[in-house]
């Protein structure tokens, strides 16, 4: 069934799994007729196999896995090879005397087959499932979520100013993207400014660099997939504050009362600021971005333009999310 793989796997590399099951494994195969021939032909003995065997690798630990609070292992009792070969009761026995969890489960009427796995096979994923939740969540709580004082206190030296910082600006259709110095202006009222930690690169922007977006205008910052921190905020803003992990969001939601987009259950394509940002500006109909060298005024992209150190965004568009999430995965989640 794989089941003795998958043990001897998981007891040599604890830190690397969240949880271990089988279905009929053979549990000691140095002891059994099975085992025995293999290792003698593959490793010269069954001495030798026994840095194989799940039964000898918890012996010689010594004491139960941490990582594990249970091993699960399923077997059928009208199993043809149960008696002679897989032995579950070995592996019951080792367990009880370094403390190590193991629960056997013992089926009446099922043999070694297909069909026993399968009748069985969503208690192994609820299983694993459930140990994979309790390890995702205290890798999180381990993460120190505290924003740092030292990002907040520059942060609170540009708020309200200019900054001047680094994009890959895109002049014109199928022109390669070049790294410019530009001006990013403060965020206005219902605004947000932020600094860009990570980026994806979706089709959509190569789309709009080839020319083919008809709301493609040049020049401009592409860039609509990232993880980003809050710098400033513009007045009015409650939503966020600076040191707020977000993902800029080229199709957000007002969330009005009034507007029957947002409190339709058949759509969130709400058209708030839909006008402006295909006309590459904030809804106040400006730009926050000017290059250095010469002051071109840089149109938006979808709202978000995040090819750049910095962007701003409409407040809607600054999607707040769990510091525990790494930005590096989270602009993954920012396409549309």
């Amino acid at each position: 069934m794989g089941g003795h793989g998958a043990l001897t796997i998981a007891f040599k590399n604890p830190t690397e799994y969240a949880a271990v099951s089988a279905f009929a494994p053979i549990v000691n195969p140095s002891a059994v007729p099975w085992g025995k021939k293999a290792f003698e032909t593959y490793l010269g003995s069954a001495e030798a196999g026994k840095d194989h065997d799940a039964c000898e690798l918890l012996k010689k630990r010594g004491a139960a896995f941490p990582e594990f609070a249970d091993v699960l292992v399923d077997q059928g009792l009208d199993d043809q090879f149960l008696t002679e070969q897989l032995k579950p009761e070995n592996l019951e026995a080792v367990a009880k005397e370094v403390g190590q969890k193991v629960s056997v489960r013992r089926h009446a009427g099922f043999d070694h087959s297909y069909f026993f796995i399968s009748s069985f096979m969503e208690d192994h994923v609820k299983f694993h499932a459930k140990a994979l939740a309790s390890k995702a969540q205290a890798m999180a709580d381990a993460v120190d979520v505290t924003a740092d004082p030292a990002l907040l206190a520059e942060f609170a030296k540009t708020a309200g100013k200019d900054i001047e910082c680094n994009a890959a600006v895109a002049w014109g259709p199928k022109q390669p993207l070049t790294n410019e110095v530009v001006i990013v202006a403060p965020p206005k009222a219902g605004e947000v400014r932020v600094k860009v930690i990570s980026n994806a690169l979706c089709h959509t922007d190569i789309y709009t660099l080839d020319g083919h977006d008809p709301e493609g205008l040049f020049p401009c910052i592409l860039g609509h997939e990232a993880g980003a921190i809050v710098e400033s905020v513009g007045p009015g803003v409650t939503s966020v504050k600076p040191g707020d992990h977000v993902i800029p969001c080229y199709t957000p939601q007002c969330n009005a009362p009034a507007c029957i987009f947002c409190a339709s259950p058949k759509t969130n394509l709400c058209p708030t600021i839909r006008s402006t940002q295909g006309a590459g500006v904030m809804p106040d109909g400006t730009s926050r971005f000017t290059a250095k060298k010469d002051g071109t005024v840089i149109n938006h992209f979808m709202g978000c333009s995040t090819f750049s150190e910095y962007s701003v965004i409409a407040e809607i568009s600054a999607a707040k999310i769990n510091p525990r999430m790494p930005l590096n995965k989270a602009c993954l989640f920012g396409c549309g």
